[in-house]
Order: structure tokens, then sequence, then C-alpha cells
């Protein structure tokens, strides 16, 4: 849901009347605790009127509701979108308030913060995959004219500030990369000589069908694993040369060929971004480049449906 520009200015001022920057805030135990997501539960109710409050007030052009925040511990099962859909607010508004990276509610986490107004918190200091792109797109990038309220959260004892957007969401590229079918560029600096789909073959002429995405940089350049995930195959392949093949969670693979070197070992864990290797020209090549390959249960995907901000 996008609030007009001239009743997001209103909505700010009266936000920043009571949620100001301060680092001294109380931590979140002082947040009221809702202790049974129903109807008879003072608190839920409460939670309950004020996001109604906010809907109504929006739709009609008028100056929004205060934010406030409660804790709720979840009951085992719980996903996030189900507490999402309990508490009336988007799944992303929990995900970013409390910095959850997936749908599935952290087992160690004894309670989650839900607030009276839906809406995207981003962190000053970005640490994961997920926040790096929120605060990429909206501080620096194309969503970066949307208004914001500065505040200071105490999570885990400790003081965070954060952008709030009233009435934001996630994105179509954001909304994938919560949902774990996102994967980073494997080059810092992307030029593509070659898409995913059919193409004519530089070698023999023909049309014929490209399986992944080549990537054009010098030789040597750093080659960083789209996700994290467990090495499966290492080796040399007559068409594709040296190549490195990574398994990741649900079904998913990338695959890096025409390295130059390979800097990792079968069956090492890697993390998101972690160097794998190096740019070469080994294999069926006429120059340096990677070839870059996103599968699925074997399937070979565009890597432009999973990967921000990549062009043909």
């Amino acid at each position: 849901m996008r609030i007009p520009t001239d009743l997001r200015a209103v909505a700010l001022l009266v936000l920043a009347a009571v949620v100001p920057w301060n680092p001294a805030r109380a931590d979140e135990r002082s947040y009221p605790l809702i202790e049974h997501a129903r109807h008879n539960d003072p608190l839920y109710r409460q939670q309950q009127e004020a996001v109604q409050e906010f809907y109504v007030r929006s739709g009609a052009g008028r100056s929004l509701p205060q934010l406030q925040l409660f804790r709720y511990v979840p009951q085992p099962g719980d996903s996030l979108i189900q507490l999402a859909a309990r508490f009336n607010v988007p799944y992303s508004s929990l995900a970013t308030l409390n910095r959850i990276q997936q749908a599935e509610v952290p087992a160690e986490d004894g309670h989650l913060l839900i607030p009276s107004l839906p809406g995207i918190f981003v962190p000053e200091n970005p640490h994961s995959d997920l926040e790096r792109l929120l605060h990429e797109l909206r501080v620096d990038g194309d969503r970066s004219n949307l208004d914001y309220l500065p505040l200071t959260l105490t999570i885990d004892g400790t003081p965070q500030r954060f952008r709030f957007y009233p009435g934001d969401d996630f994105d179509r590229v954001e909304r994938l990369a919560f949902l774990n079918v996102l994967f980073r560029r494997p080059l810092q600096n992307v030029r593509i000589s070659s898409p995913y789909g059919y193409r004519r073959s530089p070698f023999s002429g023909r049309r014929a069908f490209h399986s992944g995405v080549d990537f054009v940089a010098p030789l040597g350049t750093a080659v960083h694993a789209a996700r994290e995930g467990t090495v499966s195959a290492i080796g040399f392949d007559p068409l594709y040369g040296n190549f490195v093949l990574l398994d990741h969670h649900a079904g998913f693979q990338t695959f890096y060929g025409h390295l130059d070197q390979i800097a990792v070992q079968l069956n090492d864990p890697v993390s998101s971004g972690m160097i794998i290797g190096t740019v070469g020209n080994s294999g069926l090549s006429t120059g340096p480049h990677l070839h870059f390959e996103i599968r699925l249960n074997g399937e070979t995907r565009d890597p432009a449906l999973h990967m921000p901000g990549l062009r043909r």
C-alpha cells in the first residue's frame, strides 16, 4: 500500500511526535506484552484497532495514528506469515522490525515485536543480504525519494537505529529475497556478454540455447558465492573449463564455469559472498568471463528472475 506524498508528510509529523530518535529508549521488555492473539486480550484489541484506524485514515487522506510496539511470544508451529495474518499487518513489517530473514520464526527468539502500523523498517547498519537490499533500494536507489521516520528501537538490549516507512511493503525483488529464492551477483561489477536463452553460438554460428549468463570481467577477478551453500562438485570440463557447483537450500544449485583458479574444496560450506575462485578463460571460451547458472531441481532457470539488478 502506498501513501500519497502529502499524506505521508502529515503522517511523519504525527509519528515523529511520539517516536523520537532516542538511543536511551527503554529496552524491549517495556513494550506491552500481548499474551493471547485473541479479542479477549485487551492489548491485542488495542493493536487491532490501531491497525484498522491506520487503514481508515490513510484511505480518507487523513493523518495517521501513532506508532506503538507490542511484544508477543510465538506458539510452536507459528510462521511469520501466519502471525502477520493474525495481527493484520504485512509479513514484511514483522520481518524487517524483528530483523528476520525468512518465513520461519527463529526458535531461539523469546518474543517478537508487533507494530501497530504496517510499514518497512530499514536498519541503519544492514547485516544480511535482505537488509542490504532494503537499504540499497530505499537509501541510495530507485526508492530513495520515499519519506521515512528515523527512530531507535532497543532489540536484544541494544539500541538500533532504523528508518520507518509507514504503509510501505516489499517490492518483487525484496519479496524474492525474503522467500529465499534470491541470489546475489557473483561479480562485484556485472557486464553481461551473453544472456540466458537462445542465441547464436560464437563457435558454430548456429542458434542454440544458452543455459546461463556470461559475465565479462578481467582475468583473475574474484568470483563470489551467490548464496550460502555447500560445494558439491569441482573439476574441469572440456566445455566449461574449471568449474564449481554449489548446492543450496530448497533444491537450488549455482554453477560457475571458465574459472582460472578454484578457491574451495569439495564439501566445503560456503557463505553468501565468499570468494570461491577467479575469472578465467579455461575450457571452450572466447576470452576471460564467468559462465553462471542457477538450477532448480536440475533444471536451469533464468538468473534475471532471481537476482536483483540484473539487466539483459
